[in-house]
């Protein structure tokens, strides 16, 4: 098998397994039910918000050291982080447990950065980018349709959600992802440091720093003394060990630079970090929306179908998102219009979400606004990739998560703690329609302008 199908096979089983996870479409159930006993309104003000300010302090951090310890003990801790989140929430649990789980769920979700970033870093070459990156969003995503079908399956079998049995399908789930992980072939050589290798089996050789500095050995011969190569490699493996954070710095800076140089990049990242960060809102807080209105209509006899919402949400999000990307458009001249299209669905049935009290019409919703959320973030994730250095690619996704993480902390400060403005659980979901009309506002102003104005820059293939 080649190297880079054997990576991609490795990479896909441990994406499969990080996302089953039974418990996510029936947490909020499992918060209020009498198991836990929390309120409605806890869930997002006490519970959900530490995992949220946990993501925001922990992502930029796991995203900067990632790359230095050469991803792979980011990701065993990743599935470890997830254990001590499932754990905590198992038996009965106390809010002080819920919410030292929460923290170690915030660094579950933040080290996801090291996924894509780890493919890339195992795969020099860029041909097979575009097909990796394709299979680990498949296996993500199929992990999530399969754990939301397990969890739907056995709320149908035993008549309600099995909570303490889903939770330690969840520990499994999580237990099996960080065993994986160890078996991941390591990554030799990270994308910023630990570049340079030194040739220490050389007894004759030219001195390194003669190669790294020439101007301090202008009339200076090639060494034969191995003596004199050994002194030397110390000095400049000190040398090299003082210089690599400035150059990683520097290095670090170019590229963003670089890759943020062209409007067409700024304007589809515009759209991910935004839409990304009402993406983080809506799914975390869809189940306690579900809660609330069954709540509010005092229907304690209805069957959730959560999981069902969630699997069908996944299959049609990823079926979509498949085919969307075989669609041969030029997204350059046709991308403006599609986005706000697509943003201004999005936005009406979040609209809906806030207004409407039938709980199978909220499903509904929820199953078309994922539809498009994964179709037009394919589209995204393509379109800056064709314009994007391979080494890039990780920097610049993890920087759009980051903001996406920033937007989703802010709305939580300002919305869901009511710091900035008290409203429902309902309510909320008028406000990342907002997002989303804020979005086709943008994005059917830029169409508009670029109608009288030719820009000139050349499509990539």
């Amino acid at each position: 098998m080649e190297n880079w199908k054997k990576i991609s096979l490795f990479v896909g089983v441990f994406a499969f397994a990080r996302e089953f996870r039974p418990i996510e479409p029936f947490y909020a159930a499992y918060m209020t039910s009498p198991y836990v006993n929390c309120t409605v309104e806890q869930i997002p003000k006490e519970l959900y918000a530490v995992g949220s300010y946990s993501m925001f302090v922990l992502i930029i951090i796991i995203f900067l050291v990632t790359d230095y310890v050469k991803y792979k003990p980011v990701l065993i801790v990743d599935g470890l982080g997830g254990i001590i989140h499932y754990i905590a929430i198992a038996n009965r649990p106390s809010k002080l447990r819920i919410q030292f789980g929460q923290a170690f769920y915030g660094f579950f979700f933040s080290a996801e950065v090291a996924l894509f970033g780890y493919l890339y870093a195992m795969i020099e070459e860029k041909q097979h980018y575009q097909k990796i990156t394709g299979h680990a969003r498949a296996a993500t995503l199929s992990g999530k349709f399969f754990s939301s079908c397990v969890s739907q399956i056995l709320a149908i079998i035993f008549g309600k959600p099995p909570f303490n049995l889903i939770v330690y399908l969840s520990i499994f789930g999580m237990s099996f992802t960080a065993l994986w992980a160890t078996i991941l072939p390591p990554v030799k050589q990270s994308l910023y440091f630990h570049k340079r290798k030194k040739n220490s089996n050389n007894t004759i050789s030219q001195s390194t720093a003669t190669i790294y500095n020439p101007s301090m050995f202008t009339n200076s011969k090639l060494s034969v003394s191995v003596e004199s190569n050994s002194n030397v490699d110390k000095d400049n493996s000190k040398v090299e060990e003082k210089n690599e954070y400035n150059s990683v710095v520097q290095t670090l800076y170019n590229d963003f630079k670089q890759s943020y140089s062209d409007p067409y990049v700024i304007k589809l990242c515009f759209w991910w970090a935004i839409a990304m960060g009402g993406y983080l809102q809506v799914y975390a807080y869809i189940n306690v929306l579900y809660t609330y209105i069954l709540e509010e209509n005092n229907d304690d006899e209805f069957t959730l179908y959560n999981g069902f919402a969630e699997s069908l949400n996944t299959l049609l999000g990823a079926i979509s998102a498949y085919m969307i990307s075989r669609v041969n458009w030029n997204w350059y001249l046709v991308g403006d219009a599609f986005f706000a299209i697509g943003s201004f669905i999005a936005c009406i049935v979040l609209f809906c979400c806030t207004y409407n009290r039938n709980l199978y019409l909220i499903y509904a919703f929820y199953i078309i606004y994922g539809m498009m959320y994964q179709t037009m973030l394919t589209i995204a994730e393509s379109e800056v990739a064709k314009r994007l250095s391979e080494k890039c690619y990780g920097l610049i996704f993890g920087f759009n998560t980051f903001l996406a993480v920033c937007i989703n902390t802010i709305l939580i400060y300002g919305v869901i703690q009511g710091h900035f403005i008290k409203i429902t659980v309902a309510q909320q979901f008028l406000i990342y329609g907002i997002l989303y009309a804020f979005l086709a506002v943008v994005f059917f102003g830029s169409g508009i302008s670029r109608i009288f104005k030719d820009e000139g820059i050349v499509e990539y293939k």
